[in-house]
């Protein structure tokens, strides 16, 4: 603590004479020419994701935007008399994106001399963005993990977890704060996406900037804009549907002088929380809470402060299977058991950023804390009397019961420094982190006394990176960087990763996209060991234990702009790891537990398209062709070496060889504010055991539909609704079967959820 609050002190006094940069927004700065010479007084304004922005050209043409949020936009020159110039232009975090405009009596189209499209400092290859008006009209919205699963790379796992590039794992940035990985398991997501306004997703060339956690991707989420609010506007929206489905969420955005304030709640309940082990779940209800307020007041002429604070409750029961003849699932419950994890979540961060006087700086430091705990109350009395087949004999044994309540507080700080020059995009930070972990568990065996546990450990992460992106042509840009990563726990690590990544624009519409980095993973606070140490005596001290885990990951690749709405990419990807950080079912409950493997490897392929047509319409194509392997499972509870172990690389439990999702968007009606949108996913079986072999689950096939009307702005207080159905052909499949290390989840079957919008 003593030195978090050092370096507290240390980062506020350097902060207060360096620039930085919100790791939400983009710089986009650039020149104007009329009738072949620069011209002061000319407006320029970018517009896009319900935002409108406007600068005015200096004497010498220039202009420049500090800050603009990751997205797609349209930027246009405008002088009296003559005709508008206007460019496409995506937007990216983290990245400068310089745009010429030429205006003309005879209008000349504006072309992009270092450009985040059609050029080679573009975003690289595996960032994409989703923006609101895709959210808005998935039908699929109502889960933040569900509209990321729409980028290629990642896949759908068993309760509804995203596996990226064939490892667990994701690390989340909500408005430029980090978001650790809770040591605890949650079933609920990380926030509510109805307080989401855009994601952007990374499944490789990742930065230097991000690090020190399980990385299979990066999830950045903006929440609220600023320039979307004047005065005073609010939403309310209930909605209902199958499963018990009830939703109420309320949405308030004013404007107090300069100062944006939003606030969000939302309370929803289903009779289907969770993946069951059966076609009908059986006891499988589920509520979530969730309260969200975001400030931004600006501090003088070139400084914010934005404060973001988040509370939620999420409540679930654990479905169980009653039939000891089920063909799916030989774990068995006898009826009326109830266990219930109950999931506490907070967090609370504090942005402050300025921008330099040249406007091609930005400070940024950012104090944060989060707060998670997950209490799973296991009925002890029912769960022992349930059964699991003995793995030796296959003859039915009692179940262990499990009662554990586990708590994890985090506080951290963010700190960077971004400069842009003419060739130049450099920025370097310190993130550092303190996490204090508790837990208390029971473990009931069938007539024996009930044994209880109690553990607790500190640990700590220090990341230091710099990074730059050079750009000495429109032809060439070289982004490299090295990062520095340090924890400390039950187990401690260190390491120092390089990361190198070149693009080249052999012309106006292509770029050919080359990539290599290492991470580095610093493991849960959790040594799982003592289930097995109390039931089966196994040693107290270890022969093999959790480590940190290191990765090379290389891709390339090469994008396309079919035009200045069309885009595409294709991308093959190559991944090692060692001592690779994953997940285990823990006794014959649904809790999972992080272990090692040894050695991990994952290469594939990934396609992308997209379009955002003239007449508004648009849609998405995502593909991901893979492989996951691993060898030598140890680690956790886990208590042999690797060198043990017989056999060698096999396919991991969610190893998925082919997954697509793709959906087309149709808007229309007066101001294209009603839409109907066809999303379909399709995704080739996870293998039937786990690390055993090629036998595989069946494919499936689903199909989403959507039909809705946005609600009203300003003075137009019509209502909006929507409405969503999933799994239109009712196609429930096997995603895993208990296999030793997973309990048996089975999809949900056709879901219809409506929901109507009223201006406030």
């Amino acid at each position: 603590m003593r030195f978090i609050a050092a370096a507290l002190a240390a980062a506020f006094l350097w902060l207060c004479t360096s620039p930085a940069l919100a790791a939400v927004t983009g710089i986009v700065r650039g020149n104007v020419i009329v009738n072949g010479a620069p011209k002061a007084g000319v407006v320029v304004s970018i517009s896009g994701e319900g935002s409108l922005l406007h600068a005015t050209t200096d004497s010498g043409g220039n202009f420049s935007f500090p800050q603009v949020p990751f997205g797609h936009y349209q930027i246009t020159a405008h002088t009296e008399g003559l005709p508008d110039a206007t460019q496409a232009l995506d937007v990216a975090s983290d990245q400068l994106a310089v745009v010429n405009l030429q205006i003309a009596a005879i209008k000349e189209i504006g072309h992009t001399q270092v450009s985040a499209r059609g050029g080679a400092a573009g975003a690289p290859i595996s960032q994409n963005a989703i923006t609101r008006t895709t959210i808005s009209a998935l039908p699929t919205n109502n889960s933040l993990n569900q509209i990321v699963q729409t980028v290629p790379g990642i896949v759908k796992f068993s309760y509804n977890e995203n596996v990226a590039h064939g490892f667990h794992g994701i690390t989340y940035e909500i408005d430029g704060a980090p978001f650790p990985i809770a040591t605890a398991s949650n079933f609920s997501e990380i926030i509510d996406p109805k307080n989401v306004d855009s994601v952007e997703v990374f499944t490789g060339a990742f930065p230097a900037e991000y690090g020190g956690q399980r990385q299979g991707a990066v999830v950045n989420i903006l929440t609220n804009r600023p320039s979307d609010v004047t005065g005073s506007q609010g939403y309310a929206t209930l909605g209902g549907g199958n499963y018990g489905q009830f939703l109420g969420t309320l949405n308030q955005a004013f404007t107090a002088g300069a100062t944006h304030v939003f606030f969000n709640s939302s309370a929803q309940r289903t009779t289907r929380g969770i993946d069951a082990p059966t076609f009908v779940p059986i006891h499988d209800d589920a509520s979530q809470y969730d309260q969200f307020l975001r400030i931004v007041a600006p501090i003088g002429a070139r400084s914010t402060l934005a404060a973001d604070f988040s509370n939620q409750f999420a409540q679930f029961q654990i479905p169980i299977n009653t039939d000891p003849n089920n063909p799916n699932d030989p774990v068995v419950s006898v009826p009326g058991t109830d266990d219930v994890q109950k999931e506490y979540d907070r967090f609370a961060t504090l942005n402050f950023t300025r921008t330099s006087a040249d406007g091609n700086g930005l400070v940024q430091f950012i104090p944060w804390y989060r707060y998670t705990r997950v209490a799973y109350d296991g009925d002890l009395p029912a769960d022992v009397l349930g059964t699991t087949p003995d793995p030796v004999t296959g003859q039915p044994t009692p179940n262990v019961g499990l009662r554990q309540d586990r708590s994890a507080n985090y506080i951290g700080l963010r700190a960077s420094d971004f400069r842009a020059t003419v060739h130049h995009a450099i920025k370097f930070g310190i993130d550092l982190s303190r996490e204090n972990f508790q837990s208390a568990s029971t473990f009931a065996q069938l007539g024996m006394p009930n044994v209880s546990t109690n553990t607790s450990q500190s640990g700590s992460l220090v990341g230091i990176y710099a990074q730059d992106k050079w750009s000495p042509s429109r032809t060439l840009t070289v982004n490299y960087g090295l990062r520095y990563d340090h924890s400390t726990g039950f187990t401690s690590g260190n390491q120092l990763s390089p990361r190198v990544g070149i693009n080249i624009a052999p012309d106006s519409k292509n770029v050919i996209h080359f990539y290599f980095g290492r991470f580095y993973a610093a493991p849960a606070l959790e040594d799982v060991r003592q289930d097995c140490v109390v039931l089966q005596g196994c040693p107290t001290v270890p022969v093999y234990d959790l480590k940190p885990e290191s990765d090379s990951y290389a891709e390339m690749g090469i994008a396309h702009d079919f035009n200045s709405r069309m885009t595409g990419y294709v991308n093959l990807y190559r991944r090692v790891g060692w001592n690779v950080l994953d997940t285990t079912q823990l006794l014959n409950t649904p809790i999972f537990a992080v272990f090692n493997n040894s050695m991990g490897r994952v290469e594939g392929m990934e396609l992308r398209l997209q379009d955002n047509m003239l007449n508004g319409d648009s849609w998405f194509y995502s593909s991901t062709l893979s492989h996951a392997e691993a060898a030598g499972v140890s680690g956790s509870t886990f208590l042999f070496p690797p060198s043990a172990l017989s056999g060698g690389f096999q396919p991991e439990d969610h190893d998925q060889l082919f997954e697509a999702n793709t959906a087309y968007t149709h808007r229309f009606g007066a101001n294209k504010t009603w839409f109907s949108t066809l999303q379909a996913e399709y995704g080739t079986g996870y293998p039937v055991q786990f690390q055993s072999g090629p036998a595989r689950l069946p494919n499936h096939t689903t199909l989403d539909l959507s039909l809705g009307k946005d609600p009203g702005k300003g003075s137009d207080r019509s209502l909006g609704f929507d409405l969503d159905i999933q799994n239109l052909l009712n196609h429930q499949y096997l995603i895993k079967m208990a296999n030793g290390f997973n309990t048996t989840q089975i999809s949900s079957g056709l879901n219809v959820l409506f929901r109507l919008t009223a201006p406030l």
